[in-house]
């Protein structure tokens, strides 16, 4: 009997603990000449952004080997034309669809997306947030001597800011940032590339004088 109540003893333990899965161990590195077509699939199939070095951890590389497949495959998209292309937004990669070819996704699949015109406020107040971020309602009022409530939320909606935090001070300000939707609306892969304050408001108003601004991928 005692032997018994050891070898139930024993059977629940390993119901509760099992062995780790040794299936992880099993799958070997991508080999380098497979390295871009593993890089599409992982691109393809998540459908958002994937840091870098999640997708390094994933096919079993160091993160060069990644950034170098990265730049052959957008190479790749860019010299053929196709209809998707390889986005790089920071130390993120995306597979997205060409903006030329918006009217007809949104034909077929009827999208909600808006055709957004940014006015000279909102793009006023975006240019603070996109040049000083993090920074607060309350710092973005200092330097445009307005109440800024209804721009900020307004922005906030299109996907173009979003909260990245608190002060540690009175009251716990919010402060925000851009967002990757920002960054995909002006095809931006760095905040380095921003131009200066001045070029970007007077550009993009320019822009938006002539011709609708394209909907914000969402």
């Amino acid at each position: 009997m005692e032997l018994e109540r050891n070898q139930e003893t024993e059977q629940e333990l390993t119901q509760k603990n099992p062995e780790p899965s040794v299936l992880e161990e099993q799958i070997p590195a991508v080999p380098e000449t497979q390295l871009e077509q593993a890089l599409e699939a992982l691109l393809f199939a998540s459908g958002e952004s994937v840091p870098m070095v999640l997708i390094a951890q994933a096919l079993c590389v160091d993160l060069p080997a990644v950034e170098k497949a990265a730049e052959r495959l957008t190479a790749d998209y860019e010299q053929r034309n196709r209809g998707m292309q390889i986005v790089r937004i920071g130390d993120k990669l995306q597979m997205t669809t060409r903006s030329s070819w918006y009217p007809y996704i949104r034909r077929l699949f009827h999208s909600e997306m808006e055709n957004v015109k940014l006015t000279e406020t909102q793009l006023e107040t975006l240019a603070i947030i996109a040049y000083r971020q993090p920074v607060t309602k309350m710092e973005i009022e200092e330097i445009r001597g307005v109440h800024s409530d209804a721009v900020v939320n307004r922005l906030a909606e299109y996907g173009l800011i979003e909260e990245k935090g608190r002060l540690k001070t009175p009251g716990r300000p919010v402060q925000f940032g851009t967002t990757e939707s920002f960054m995909r609306y002006f095809n931006l892969s760095d905040l380095s590339q921003l131009p200066h304050m001045e070029e970007f408001t007077r550009e993009q108003q320019e822009a938006g004088d002539t011709e609708e601004t394209g909907a914000i991928p969402t």
